[in-house]
């Protein structure tokens, strides 16, 4: 168990327990007094992206999660209008890199809609396939270790990563560093405002994630973006394409019964599941397509520490 950790937003640590360690997940999980960000605190292991990159580069993927090439594959799809409007907002396109690229079907269709695009994903098997399967470029690291010089893209896509971040201020600070003037970036990540979370508590799907360190509503995930010099330009509570059988597994993962996972996984393989697909929207997803501002006077300043000690300050008052 690693140690108590302050809020990311605000920078202190006065928080009130929401579910403590191995009730929701591993974790605890907190909220913080002033902003109302929640996270784990203290943390049952190291972010997800440590240990996936202690794997061994040559163990395919499959063997992993047999599960994870249908999934990615199939929700591609439901980044069409993301798609569209990021076309709109760049119509001469350029350069545009994927934060956590996966197996690269994703930046596979960017690249057909004539971007330049990389991939930076933790996971060298993923990125194999990205470099050898679909033709995409892919990096396997993460961004801070990439070494991309200031200023490089147009567009940066960050779909379900923020989550499982040690320190997300800091990779959105980063984020805005690589972003060229004006530059746009596509977020996606659970939400907690929900009547889902509401209904469900410690059940609640993503939540049970045990990769999972940062858990935000619409309001707490603006302030972290726009702590870091982003400002809104469309939100949207998203769903997802999934098979019946990904239905089923998470329905097991809901349950918090090892049988009944199991049993529903064996009734799903029996059945020929994996086979039929649906799309479901129960609004517990957000994605925010954000915008780099620059600060007043010109270059960013560190103005990521400024905004959010601000934010906190801010927050602080208003809950007196």
């Amino acid at each position: 168990m690693l140690g108590s950790v302050p809020c990311n937003l605000c920078r202190v640590d006065d928080a009130t327990e929401v579910f403590g360690a191995g009730v929701a997940q591993p974790s605890r999980i907190v909220r913080c007094n002033r902003c109302g960000l929640m996270y784990s605190s203290p943390r049952a292991k190291e972010p997800d992206h440590v240990q996936i990159q202690a794997w061994d580069p040559h163990q395919h993927f499959v063997d992993r999660d047999p599960r994870r090439y249908e999934k990615e594959r199939l929700q591609t799809r439901d980044f069409a209008q993301t798609r569209k409007l990021i076309n709109e907002l760049h119509p001469d396109r350029g350069k545009l890199l994927e934060i956590g690229s996966g197996l690269g079907f994703l930046l596979a269709e960017f690249k057909r809609d004539g971007w330049e695009v990389l991939g930076v994903e933790p996971d060298a098997s993923y990125c194999q396939h990205a470099r050898e399967v679909l033709g995409v470029p892919s990096i396997d690291t993460i961004l801070e270790a990439a070494g991309i010089a200031d200023e490089t893209f147009d567009v940066i896509v960050m779909n379900h990563v923020i989550e499982h971040l040690d320190d997300p201020l800091a990779t959105l600070s980063e984020i805005n560093r690589v972003l060229r003037p004006g530059g746009h970036l596509v977020l996606e990540t659970p939400r907690y405002d929900t009547l889902m979370f509401k209904l469900m508590g410690r059940r609640e799907r993503s939540i049970n994630c045990s990769g999972h360190i940062y858990f935000f509503t619409t309001r707490t995930l603006r302030s972290l973006y726009e702590a870091a010099g982003f400002q809104t330009v469309q939100l949207a509570y998203v769903g997802r394409s999934l098979t019946m059988e990904r239905l089923l597994w998470n329905v097991g993962i809901v349950s918090k019964s090892k049988r009944v996972q199991d049993g529903l996984t064996g009734l799903a393989r029996k059945l020929g599941l994996q086979k039929v697909h649906l799309r479901l929207n129960l609004r517990d997803m957000q994605r925010v397509c954000v915008q780099k501002v620059e600060p007043p006077g010109g270059r960013r300043a560190d103005a990521a520490a400024s905004r959010a000690g601000a934010v906190a300050a801010e927050s602080g008052a208003s809950s007196r």
